[in-house]
């Protein structure tokens, strides 16, 4: 059964819009400038909408912008990366996701183990700063996940913007085209295997 956990809620939570339910604790984690401005206005248009669906998939713009940004390790990491396979798995994260956490074993297995042509990256939403990319670096080695890491820049915000729930998973060509149906929720990695390989056979 797939998991998500809407960005909406932890947007309300964490913002002095509302409050832990029960008593209950969330983690709170700072935004960055740009990220914040987005959840903004993703609560309002859900709010106006009669709040969205957020198991829906996002409708994604046709291709993933050009971007410059570093890696959880430091190392700079570009658009260009999209060029080294013909099929680039991206997984949106954040470090409070609770589904986002569960699944990170699946997707360390899945990463050592790509399908051939295919490869595995993920978008760290919430690590805009040392403290967050520290228990980042954490969670990945508790799960023995070692894919690339990258994290959020303003040009990105395009795609990021478009995100109502997490994780959210897009799926991107060699050109840095956004090509399929975006995954919403935690899957196995038997699950993500299996789009993946349906999405290569599709591919010319």
């Amino acid at each position: 059964m797939e998991k998500e956990w809407s960005v909406i809620t932890h947007f309300v939570l964490n913002t002095g819009l509302g409050g832990a339910p029960d008593g209950g604790k969330f983690q709170r984690s700072p935004l960055k400038k740009f990220v914040l401005p987005l959840l903004a206005i993703v609560v309002l248009f859900a709010l106006s909408a009669g709040a969205a669906n957020a198991s829906q998939a996002p409708d994604m713009p046709g291709e993933f912008p050009k971007f410059s940004s570093r890696g959880l390790n430091d190392d700079i990491v570009t658009h260009a990366i999209f060029a080294d396979k013909k099929l680039t798995v991206l997984n949106i994260w954040t470090t409070w996701c609770p589904p986002c956490l569960e699944e990170m074993p699946d997707l360390g297995r899945l990463g050592r183990s790509m399908p051939e042509g295919s490869q595995l990256a993920g978008i760290i939403l919430d690590a805009e700063d040392s403290e967050t990319a520290d228990q980042a670096k954490n969670i990945l080695a508790k799960a023995q996940a070692d894919f690339l890491q990258i994290l959020p820049v303003e040009d990105m915000s395009p795609v990021l913007g478009k995100v109502l729930a997490i994780p959210t998973t897009i799926f991107v060509n060699s050109q840095g085209k956004i090509i399929g149906t975006p995954l919403v929720g935690s899957r196995s990695e038997e699950d993500y295997r299996a789009e993946i390989e349906k999405i290569l056979k599709s591919m010319p």
